[in-house]
């Protein structure tokens, strides 16, 4: 069968003076293929939205809305995308759609639009609704309960506005939800366990709020949870063990909470982790031995806790890890050959540490490109493998102990660009090669015991020298 071109008549129909309800309903409940009266009904309310007024042509705009630009319609000539012009909804003109009028509407985008006022419960009037976008603008107040009601959900992201009070449990309600976007508000409270009843959620972000109280044991209930972040809130208490449930886990990031306890051994379940970041917590204990069977880690970060004792030897199985920072603890050595295998590690943050010792697997890291070793108790000389790292662009070794003379090797780092070796006991002069270094621009030798003259070839290449000489 031919399929029927019904725009001449839409044009018609949308000439007619408006005296409909905005519902239409068969007999059957189901919205008919084509109803005049809701193709009308959609058309004014898109006129009295009020929402392309400050559209440039909006003189000029087609009696059919589906014409109208940010406007989708179906083959029915029934509206289900808006997505208004950038700019033409600045102020609070949000509540002068009346949402009830659009039964077959599946994406609402009011992203980056300047609204403010709150969320108009009546969205929830929805039936269809599965993509909601209202990041980017100035909402404010509480977060209507409402919403749960939109059942048909699978995208919600409301993130960076001025949201407040604390995030609706009936938000668990939304069994279809795939992404949830709450971040960058102002949120407090706990995390409601409902939401861990999410089955089909893989990415959930609240980072950059206020919620507080522990972790929510029930987060292992989502099974297909990929991304999870919560960083930048007053959280604490342990990180539930049974995080260790969310087998298809590829991103965790708790950064800068008040998070204490122990790293759980059942972290080592994330078999698909990538991205792993605990940093600026409270968290104790030693790096659990489990973490080793995490060869997918990409990225680690405990910096900023109160870990102790020696990095496990089973690190040396992440071999895809390219970011290391485990930084500001309390960490007594390094584990020998523990480091060696590591070989697409690019950053190796061990600063503010109790290594004593610069490990001499190190030379095996041959795409090192920043390696931060300062305020670890390093005594002894700088050991002429330290050549080796020929991608290195920052080294940081100071606020050590670190005696004799800067080895001629250390010349070979063509790619050098940040060099500190301040505060240690370094001895004789600046090696002329150090004048080879052409992309040196921060240089730092003061308060050690180095004597002799600056080589003039290397003023050319410093913007910023301090010394004792």
């Amino acid at each position: 069968m031919a399929s029927i071109h019904y725009e001449p008549k839409l044009v018609a129909i949308l000439s007619i003076p408006f005296f409909f309800s905005c519902i239409f309903v068969s007999s059957t409940g189901l919205v008919a293929a084509l109803d005049p009266a809701l193709l009308v009904s959609e058309g004014n309310a898109l006129l009295e939205s009020g929402w392309w007024s400050d559209y440039p042509y909006y003189s000029y705009l087609s009696s059919n809305p589906c014409n109208w630009p940010g406007i989708v319609c179906d083959r029915t000539g029934s509206i289900i995308e808006i997505f208004p012009p950038p700019g033409s909804l600045k102020g609070n003109k949000f509540g002068k759609m009346n949402f009830s009028c659009f039964p077959n509407l599946v994406l609402l985008d009011l992203a980056n639009h300047e609204l403010n006022g709150s969320i108009p419960p009546q969205i929830s009037t929805l039936p269809q609704l599965r993509y909601l976008f209202l990041s980017s603008n100035n909402l404010t107040g509480e977060l209507p309960s409402s919403l749960g009601n939109l059942s048909q959900l699978v995208e919600l992201d409301i993130s960076f506005n001025n949201f407040t009070f604390t995030i609706p449990p009936e938000l668990g309600n939304l069994k279809n939800l795939v992404t949830l976007n709450l971040s960058h508000n102002s949120f407090s409270g706990p995390i409601p366990s409902a939401l861990c009843h999410l089955n089909n959620l893989t990415d959930l972000q609240m980072d950059h709020n206020a919620l507080e109280g522990a972790l929510p044991r029930e987060i292992g209930n989502m099974k297909n949870l990929e991304s999870l972040d919560v960083s930048y809130n007053r959280l604490n208490g342990p990180i539930p063990p049974t995080v260790g449930s969310s087998a298809k886990m590829r991103s965790l990031i708790f950064r800068q909470n008040k998070i204490n306890g122990s790293i759980p051994l059942e972290i080592g379940n994330l078999k698909n982790l990538e991205v792993l970041d605990l940093s600026s917590n409270f968290i104790g204990g030693t790096i659990p031995s489990t973490l080793g069977l995490l060869s997918n880690l990409i990225s680690v970060n405990f910096s900023g806790n109160q870990i102790n004792g020696p990095i496990p030897l089973e690190i040396e199985n992440l071999t895809n890890l390219q970011y290391l920072d485990l930084s500001g603890n309390k960490i007594t050595c390094l584990t020998p050959f523990s480091l060696g295998t590591l070989t697409k590690l690019t950053t190796l943050q061990l600063s503010r540490n109790q290594i004593g010792s610069i490990p001499l697997e190190i030379q095996k890291l041959k795409n090192l490109e920043q390696l931060y070793l300062n305020s670890n108790n390093i005594s002894g000389s700088i050991p002429p493998t330290m050549g080796s790292l020929r991608n290195l662009a920052s080294l940081d070794l100071s606020n050590n102990q670190i005696s004799g003379s800067i080895p001629l090797i250390m010349g070979s780092l063509r790619n050098l660009a940040s060099l500190d070796l301040s505060n240690n006991q370094i001895s004789g002069s600046i090696p002329l090669i150090m004048g080879s270094l052409r992309n040196l621009i921060s240089l730092d030798l003061s308060n050690n015991q180095i004597s002799g003259a600056i080589p003039s070839s290397l003023k050319l290449c410093s913007l910023e020298f301090a010394t004792t000489l």
